[in-house]
């Protein structure tokens, strides 16, 4: 190929027409429209609005708020050339829209009065501009409003109330129905006139069906009180009323309603405004009842009675009375009006309190008025009249006492009926007592109701506390019958269906009512035989599970020489005595005080005092009773359900054991010395009382027993706990045949059962710093330990024995050597010192290291009690032996 070949031909092209470098120019100038459109689009508003000063206004801190949200902030204050400052603020673009000529403005600052609490968020943000939205044209300059403009809802009602004076009420007054809040007032002016003052009010819209044409509205505001020789009058709506006043009206429902802006009066209360529903009420006289005398129904007041006048015609008094509306539907047919007179006898009081405010009027409904016809005139009784029919109750008492002809049935302190008669049975054997129910109540009475005898007060003094229980001063005087029911009975009209015949017995007390029949059933005596009296006397109470179920009766001198302890139990609770029951005394209390702590045992403050004694079912229980069949008085439950085992243990030494020191197997207390003695061997014999539970773990041939003391020397510190909690035994259960006697040991075992292993015997001339437990090491990790040394046969040297545990065993060899691990080794030359010791334990305590040669071939495993030559010195290359002696 030639050389003009190899080289390479240009090519040409054609340039583009527009170069793409313009494009950036066009861009830029896009984004500069639209960055201006958007500068003019969403630009700030300003606005000036006058405030008569600019108390709390700051330049840049004010806010400008709608509904919570920032909308715009002040940006200048300036003086106006006649009166007040203006305000320059700055209205963000989207909240430009609400910039009418109705616009309003007012400042938001913390305020407190009676009738309200406001503002108090400005209190950490500072004050603020609100805005409310208005009507018209846009516009920029505004008058701020001294106040929060008030806001009626949408389809409100508006009533227009013409009064004499304002009196209480003002802007933001409650308007009430039935106590609830279903209006306000957004105005009060004076008229045209300046005589009467108009008050203007909207009902919300799921309220204003209540106002109606003939509707009356009071005011409610403040506390209204008269004070005459009929009493003290007290009139308060509500707290709410009394501080920020309020207006209530009623609801005639045979009214039409209203259209918005109906005018009405508003009346200073409820009796200028004869809201109530009149009734005409004939008396055959009025003796202390005097005009304004309430009209109670239940204890409540229904209505007042506002005028008496005398008929020449009928020759009776007329007395007109305005009934609460509410109470409007109960005046029918068969509704009761009688007078409450006061009543004082040795058999009841009532109504005391007329002596000095007057006598009132009572009420009660028809039984059933929804039927019947609307009556606005009544005849005044002399007293309630029976109302439906009556139930006759028979009651069977053994004594009379305290019952008269007259005196109430009270159920949960209610008066339902009345005693109508008491007279002898046929046979004599009881006293009967008719009982008449009165017709609410008949319900409440059937075949497992209980009656119980009523006594004025009822005082009961223990140690629980003073329990005082009085009855109504009625009851106080004349007694009375009460009504139990073990459950509650849902209320019904359906009258009580009792069995012919049926009989039901006076209970002395509640108490006793809730027992039931059983009270009646003859208590059981039980006699329990003690070697010595119990701290129990006369009316000490038995319980069963805490609960008394009888008391004790007598105290006696049995055949045996035993004490006797004689109980009486109730009849209804004579079943819990069987062959399987057993007695324990659970009088006073009982203190154990050792060195580690302080028990005491008392079962209550009322069994501390008064003494007691317990009883319970224990199953398969043997021993419960002697020979003769007379129950056992055991002086703890637990001695009666779980007697303890006794076992003796012989020390050679007793130093700090003492009665009470107690027995461990593995940290549990097993048992505890129960006797200490010396016996004719002068050893300690000390007798141990085992634990039920742990009798058969510890009660058995070669269980090991030793003390535990405190231990303080250079190789280190144990059981230190005993210094405050005193000595105990330690307990290493056995497997043999269970035994009672066993010998004890002054110190631990040298080695524990598991970590018996391989004995062998260390040949030294002297123990050095040996000593008992000093570790044996093998590559620094604890195979055994020292168990003993003592000097061989002839005295020329020391016999150490070592115990090599099992899992190490195999390391020990024919040809194994040992040297001591105690102490250090210090090699000072010329070029430094030199510092070797095996571990800090061995410094501190001893010990002895042991390696086997692996310049031979492994030898045989050593043999028990093997003798090995302890050597003197160390040579440095027993460290580098790495014998592998695989593991058997």
């Amino acid at each position: 190929m030639t050389e003009a070949h190899l080289v390479s031909q240009a090519q040409t092209t054609k340039n583009a027409t527009i170069s793409p470098i313009w494009f950036l120019p066009i861009v830029a100038a896009l984004l500069g429209f639209w960055i201006l459109f958007e500068n003019v689009t969403h630009a700030n508003t300003t606005i000036k609005i006058h405030f008569e000063n600019a108390d709390s206004i700051i330049v840049d801190k004010t806010r400008i708020r709608y509904k919570g949200v920032i909308v715009g902030t002040v940006k200048k204050i300036e003086l106006d050339s006649s009166s007040g400052v203006n305000v320059i603020a700055e209205i963000e673009s989207h909240a430009k829209f609400m910039l009418r000529e109705k616009t309003q403005f007012w400042l938001v600052s913390p305020k407190a009065s009676l009738t309200s609490i406001s503002g108090l968020d400005t209190l950490f943000s500072g004050s603020y501009i609100n805005l409310h939205p208005g009507d018209g044209d846009s516009a920029s300059n505004f008058n701020a409003v001294s106040e929060q403009p008030i806001t009626i809802p949408d389809n409100a009602l508006l009533v227009n109330l013409k009064s004499e004076n304002a009196g209480s009420i003002s802007v933001g007054t409650p308007l009430f129905y039935k106590k609830i809040q279903v209006g306000e007032v957004v105005r009060v002016r004076l008229d045209k006139s300046d005589q009467f003052v108009n008050i203007k009010a909207f009902i919300n819209k799921q309220y204003s069906h209540l106002i109606k044409e003939q509707s009356q509205f009071w005011n409610i505001s403040g506390l209204r009180a008269n004070i005459s020789t009929s009493g003290i009058d007290i009139q308060l709506a509500s707290i709410s009323s009394l501080i920020a006043g309020g207006i209530t009206f009623s609801s005639p429902e045979n009214s039409k309603r209203v259209t918005g802006n109906t005018p009405f009066i508003l009346f200073d209360n409820i009796d200028a405004s004869n809201a109530g529903i009149k009734v005409e009420l004939t008396l055959n006289n009025i003796t202390n009842l005097p005009k304004g005398a309430g009209i109670m129904f239940k204890g409540h007041g229904i209505g007042r009675i506002t005028d008496i006048t005398y008929s020449i015609e009928k020759q009776k008094f007329i007395a007109t009375a305005y009934i609460n509306p509410q109470f409007s539907d109960m005046m029918t047919e068969g509704a009761q009006f009688w007078i409450e007179k006061t009543a004082i006898s040795f058999s009841k009081i009532e109504n005391i309190g007329n002596l000095i405010k007057g006598d009132y009027i009572g009420f009660a409904p028809a039984v059933e008025s929804v039927d019947k016809k609307s009556l606005d005139t009544f005849i005044v009784q002399s007293s309630q009249a029976p109302i439906g029919p009556i139930l006759a109750v028979t009651l069977l008492t053994d004594d009379a006492s305290g019952l008269n002809v007259g005196d109430p049935i009270s159920y949960q302190g209610i008066s339902i009926g009345k005693i109508n008669s008491i007279n002898f049975t046929k046979n004599g054997e009881f006293i009967e007592s008719i009982l008449h129910i009165a017709p609410p109540y008949q319900y409440l009475i059937n075949k497992s109701s209980q009656f119980y005898l009523l006594s004025g007060i009822n005082v009961k003094a223990s140690l629980k506390g003073l329990e005082i229980q009085s009855s109504p001063l009625t009851h106080m005087i004349s007694g009375g019958i009460g009504l139990y029911n073990q459950f509650a009975i849902k209320k019904h009209n359906k009258p009580s269906q009792l069995p012919r015949n049926t009989y039901f017995r006076l209970y002395p007390s509640k108490e006793t009512a809730k027992i039931g029949k059983n009270v009646f059933t003859k208590p059981l005596n039980v006699s329990l035989l003690s070697e010595n009296l119990p701290s129990v006397s006369k009316g000490s109470p038995v319980y069963y599970h805490k609960y008394p179920i009888g008391e004790v009766s007598g105290f006696a001198i049995d055949n045996s020489g035993l004490m006797r302890t004689i109980l009486s139990i109730k009849g209804q609770y004579k079943h819990l005595i069987e062959k399987n029951s057993v007695f324990w005394n659970i009088s006073g209390f009982k203190v154990n005080a050792d060195l580690s702590g302080v028990n005491i045992e008392a079962e209550s403050l009322l069994s501390i005092a008064s003494g007691g004694i317990a009883v319970d079912i224990v199953p398969k229980i043997k021993g419960n009773k002697h020979s003769n069949g007379t129950y056992r008085l055991y002086d703890s439950y637990k001695e009666a359900t779980q007697p303890s085992k006794q076992i003796t243990i012989t020390f050679d030494e007793g130093y700090e054991l003492q009665i009470g020191t107690k027995l461990r197997l593995k940290g549990l207390v097993v048992g505890r010395i129960a006797d200490l003695q010396l016996n004719n061997a002068n050893k300690v014999e000390a007798t141990v009382s085992i634990e039920p539970q742990f009798v058969k773990q510890v009660t058995k041939a070669g269980t090991r027993f030793w003390i535990i003391r405190s231990e303080l020397s250079l190789s280190g510190a144990k059981n230190l706990s005993t210094i405050v909690s005193g000595v105990y035994i330690n307990v290493s259960p056995g497997k043999g045949k269970p035994i009672n006697h066993f010998t004890g040991e002054g110190n631990a075992p040298t080695v524990a059962n598991k970590n018996v292993g391989l004995p062998i015997i260390l040949l030294a001339t002297n123990a050095g710093s040996t000593d008992i437990s000093s570790p044996v090491y093998h590559r620094q990790i604890k195979i055994g330990e020292v168990i003993d040394k003592q000097l061989s046969s002839d005295a020329s040297g020391v016999e150490i024995t070592l115990n090599i545990y099992p899992q190490y065993s195999h390391l020990i060899r024919d040809n194994s050597i040992f040297w001591p691990a105690s102490g250090f080794n210090l090699d000072i030359g010329i070029t430094g010192a030199s510092l070797k010791s095996t571990s800090l334990t061995s410094l501190i305590k001893g010990g002895i290291n042991m390696t086997t040669s692996d310049q031979e071939t492994l030898k045989p495993a050593a043999s028990a009690f093997k003798r090995f030559e302890l050597k003197k010195e160390f040579n440095e290359k027993w460290l580098s032996w790495k014998l592998a002696i695989p593991k058997p």
